[in-house]
């Protein structure tokens, strides 16, 4: 697996001659408990565990969050002592050795100094709202992009799929992108004895298929929930539960009984709805990783995903595969899963393997790697500009 989409040298744990402030943009980290917000709590403490030498300066977004922000540092040992937290406003003066933006865009962007971007994914730019209404939502990430692309040193991609879009879409050099895949090895994981309380309390029945996401068009929810009709013809007693955010939120839509829309969920009630599923079915059309995959994975759920985008890269050959715009195939591919539990048995341990070769702490590796890049060449840069006379 390449360090970026160019050769590059090999990756270490040897920390650096001269320590290491990194300035992360930390807005959200008290807000998003999944996501992108997941993502950044597991690379924290990694990345200083990792690297001796490193400091991390946390912005947040005012006094309150500040105060918020400090005293879960000072609560965490892993971070204690390592990180400082302060006011966004001073981020771009901060003089970090290295600016890190893990929320797809960079801003406030420093005026001068190496940056280093996660970006998740450009579905904002590549696959803009179609509404005659949201032509200045689109206007705004175009241009939230385009600074990014311009101020970014560096950016880190969470999949092959996501470096080819930020070359594609943003024009971004190819050799200054590294890719750091995910991970789903962090969450402590419950013991199965609350489970039957848990889906009773939010009003889940067995059998049930589950799909994980906000509902966005992309996720291409629709082709699942008329595949479900399809699968209640031969399976009446079978449901489709939904988790993540929702514009409107439903219990049960009158015209479908068998579906359930819970919203956002806990940690610990995903991993009870994980572990009841059939199988998790991941349609989408467009993900710039798709961690839910590797979340049901690791717990042994067998997963169901549209052949595109990033999603061939995590599941590889663990997962059943269908078209994204196939809704028979979909249909008859659940149906299958329901009622084969060879099947389910082969998907688990196939799914259990395939999530044990993606670890965050090699998420980190990769991502002090970029950081290292990043400062050598801003340093690098810097020495080629001509003095002033």
């Amino acid at each position: 697996m390449p360090v970026t989409t160019s050769s590059r040298s090999s990756l270490s744990d040897t920390a650096e001659d001269s320590p290491l402030l990194v300035a992360v943009e930390a807005t959200r980290l008290l807000r998003e408990m999944r996501g992108i917000g997941r993502y950044v709590r597991a690379m924290l403490p990694r990345l200083v565990a990792l690297r001796p030498e490193l400091r991390l300066a946390l912005f947040a977004r005012n006094r309150g969050d500040v105060a918020a922000l400090a005293e879960a540092v000072a609560r965490d040992p892993s971070l204690r002592g390592r990180a400082d937290v302060r006011h966004v406003r001073t981020m771009a003066r901060s003089g970090a050795d290295v600016f890190w933006y893990p929320w797809n865009i960079a801003s406030p962007a420093p005026s001068r100094g190496a940056v280093v971007v996660t970006v998740h994914d450009v579905a904002p730019v590549a696959l803009p709202d179609r509404r005659w209404t949201a032509w200045y939502k689109n206007f705004r990430w175009r241009r939230r992009y385009a600074a990014t692309a311009r101020h970014a040193t560096v950016i880190v991609s969470d999949s092959s799929f996501t470096s080819d879009e930020v070359h594609r879409v943003l024009g971004f050099p190819r050799d200054r992108i590294h890719l750091a895949l995910l991970a789903a090895d962090d969450v402590a994981v419950p013991p199965p004895e609350a489970d039957v309380g848990t889906l009773s309390r939010l009003g889940v029945r067995t059998p049930f298929v589950l799909t994980v996401g906000a509902a966005d068009r992309r996720k291409n929810h629709a082709l699942l929930e008329r595949a479900m009709r399809r699968v209640l013809e031969e399976h009446p007693q079978a449901s489709l539960v939904m988790a993540g955010p929702r514009r409107h939120r439903a219990s049960h839509p009158s015209d479908a009984p068998w579906l359930r829309m819970l919203g956002f969920v806990s940690d610990g009630d995903l991993t009870a709805l994980y572990r009841a599923a059939a199988a998790l079915v991941m349609p989408s059309t467009y993900e710039g990783f798709g961690l839910p995959v590797l979340e049901a994975m690791r717990l042994g759920t067998p997963v169901i995903c549209a052949r595109a985008s990033s999603l061939p890269e995590v599941a590889g050959d663990a997962a059943a595969w269908v078209e994204p715009n196939d809704e028979a195939a979909l249909a008859a591919t659940i149906s299958r899963v329901l009622v084969d539990e060879l099947l389910r048995s082969r998907m688990r341990a196939a799914g259990i393997s395939q999530a044990a070769r993606f670890t965050w702490d090699e998420t980190a590796r990769r991502t002090l790697h970029a950081f290292d890049d990043a400062r050598r060449l801003f340093e690098d840069g810097q020495r080629s500009e001509p003095r002033a006379n």
